[in-house]
């Protein structure tokens, strides 16, 4: 290793025993010992630090132990290798190149600046599509895409729950509004039988159902802004994620809720209609 990995896997929070010298091991005399992982509890062979360690008829002094940082230090195993007792050492790249001149690197890490990640991942692309189609790359976009597929399932879930959510609270908003009224028969006959005209009762009954809209509105807007915006907010925050808050979807289900508001009770009124006042006086 060099370069980024080696960077990586040689912080202070990463050291078990020893420390780093980068001058030193770019000598190529000196190793690094993989230690077990933190959270592991497989017992496996470490060499202490100053030991010497022989690779292939070469020596090496074990210049510190390193917990292994899996993104940097993990591979494919070679052909023939077998499961077992195994020790892991890092060296510097171009050691390992004198000391076996056949073999290449495995993996390249490149960091890239923000503004150039896109001419990278172009020219990684052609790479892959034209010369070497074999070759595994990770990268920002690869990353991305490998997330949404993740995920894709558990959104397409998520939102088709959410549109039978909306649907039950449209029927249930419309059903409340239905019931309200024909419950009502007998009390709109009697204001009529006074005086009240068939269109301001139509007005009357129509203000209702737009006052019901707007304060089942209200209701959801705020608690919609508590319930995602602080507490959904809170419970996805990671490093690894963003959180997005929008309230389109109710901007989508606002012009649904007026327009049912008004049209339910119009045609509430005119099946009323239907009877004439003196029947629905007579309604016990």
């Amino acid at each position: 290793m060099d370069g980024i990995p080696l960077d990586a896997l040689t912080q202070d929070y990463n050291m078990m025993a020893g420390s780093f010298d980068r001058q030193a091991f770019a000598a190529g005399d000196y190793i690094l010992a993989i230690g077990p992982a933190a959270e592991s509890t497989e017992v496996m062979p470490v060499p202490d630090v100053g030991s010497s360690v022989i690779i292939e008829g070469k020596s090496y002094q074990v210049m510190a132990v390193v917990e292994p940082v899996t993104s940097v230090e993990e591979g494919a195993p070679e052909m023939g290798f077998q499961d077992g007792m195994e020790m892991e050492f890092v060296i510097p790249s171009d050691t390992f190149q004198e000391q076996w001149p056949d073999n290449t690197l495995r993996k390249f890490f490149l960091n890239v600046k923000d503004s150039q990640v896109d001419q990278v991942q172009e020219m990684l692309d052609a790479y892959t599509e034209s010369v070497d189609t074999s070759l595994p790359v990770t990268s920002r976009k690869s990353m991305a895409e490998q997330y949404e597929a993740e995920t894709r399932s558990a959104a397409v879930m998520g939102n088709a729950i959410s549109v039978v959510i909306a649907l039950v609270g449209v029927l249930n908003f419309i059903n409340s509004m239905v019931t309200a009224i024909v419950s009502r028969k007998r009390e709109f006959a009697m204001i009529q039988s006074i005086g009240m005209t068939k269109k301001q009762l139509c007005r009357m009954l129509v203000y209702e159902g737009l006052f019901y809209a707007a304060l089942t509105l209200a209701v959801s807007y705020i608690v919609s802004a508590l319930a995602v915006g602080v507490v959904v907010r809170a419970m996805t925050a990671s490093e690894f994620s963003t959180f997005h808050f929008t309230l389109l979807p109710l901007g989508i289900c606002t012009p649904i809720l007026l327009v049912t508001a008004v049209l339910i009770p119009y045609l509430c009124f005119r099946n009323l209609e239907k009877q004439s006042v003196v029947e629905r006086l007579r309604i016990e």
